[in-house]
């Protein structure tokens, strides 16, 4: 979900805000995500978000649209609650623009609380799903079986976990070191070893290090907004939807056949989370590198996170914006 830049920002706000109108308008949350986004992507330039005539709505570009769309999708799934005649009129709001995406069906789904249909659905086109079927095409079969074997408890991977553990001699203040004492101090399994995260799925918490966001619910949905707003097209925002549904919309329990302990029902509701959501959002535009997707993680794990967060742009904790 990549969000817009300040010449188009307040058009993609609007139009995702028009979206919900015939249903009665946003909830107090998603209006508060709008007004946020707003304030960080135009600052002192930032009025307010403006009610779209029919004309302009129609005038809109397809970029326009698409970003619009990918936002209400994200309004969608914030709901504790998504009712379906919502989830209905925001499809059909788009359809009537051209725009139509697996996503808002998903959200149809939600509405329609058919769980395990919406799970299976955003697994098929996650961005793990796609790095597997890139792994296999690449040789890689055998190593991922190995730790998906690993994760269901079936089997460990003892090549696997050695390569994981073997980070602890990685210089203090690495990235790779980083992520060692990630796993070490939470007490996580490493990928290979018995229940371990899978690999392609333990990438996520090189970026956990990298941003500093915490594994409680509130951490795993800033880090998860951050790579959504760094990934192209829609299978970084899946993997944002699979967060909501774990920790916002009550929607998923289990994740590749594991039970998710942590799981947390309306996340956002906390005093303050919107407002800290809303900056990840925005300090994962800031970031010019798709870290998921294009980065040789273990080539840069002797790198310094310092080092790592200036190479990639990405703002430091103590210098992000706060919201009022």
């Amino acid at each position: 979900m990549q969000l817009p830049d300040p010449e188009r920002s307040n058009t993609v706000l609007a139009l995702a805000r028009a979206a919900f109108a015939p249903t009665g308008g946003l909830g107090e949350l998603q209006e508060r995500l709008i007004e946020d986004l707003g304030h960080l992507i135009r600052g002192s330039q930032f009025d307010g978000v403006p009610e779209l005539t029919s004309e302009e709505v129609a005038a809109t570009s397809s970029e326009d649209r698409t970003s619009a769309m990918h936002l209400a999708v994200v309004l969608e799934m914030m709901e504790t609650r998504l009712r379906p005649e919502v989830a209905e009129s925001v499809s059909a709001f788009f359809a009537e623009l051209g725009v139509t995406s697996r996503l808002l069906d998903d959200a149809r789904l939600l509405a329609d609380r058919h769980f395990s249909a919406l799970a299976a659905d955003l697994s098929r086109h996650s961005w793990y799903h796609t790095a597997t079927v890139e792994g296999r095409r690449n040789g890689q079969l055998v190593e991922l079986m190995g730790s998906r074997l690993a994760e269901l408890g079936v089997l460990p991977d003892p090549l696997v976990a050695r390569r994981w553990r073997a980070l602890e001699q990685c210089p203090p203040g690495s990235w790779g070191r980083g992520v060692y004492d990630f796993y070490i101090s939470h007490g996580f399994p490493f990928p290979g070893e018995r229940h371990g995260i899978y690999e392609v799925g333990a990438r996520h918490d090189w970026v956990h290090v990298l941003t500093d966001y915490g594994s409680d619910a509130e951490g795993e949905l800033a880090v998860f907004a951050f790579i959504a707003a760094t990934m192209p097209g829609e299978s970084g925002l899946a993997l944002l939807a699979v967060t909501l549904g774990i920790f916002q919309n009550d929607a998923l329990k289990k994740v590749r056949g594991k039970t998710i302990r942590n799981a947390k029902f309306d996340t956002l509701s906390t005093d303050g989370a919107v407002d800290r959501w809303a900056v990840a959002f925005w300090r994962g535009t800031q970031c010019n590198t798709d870290i998921m997707g294009e980065v040789d993680l273990f080539a840069m794990k002797d790198v310094s996170i310092e080092d790592a967060r200036r190479k990639f742009n990405v703002i430091a904790t103590e210098d992000l914006p706060t919201l009022a």
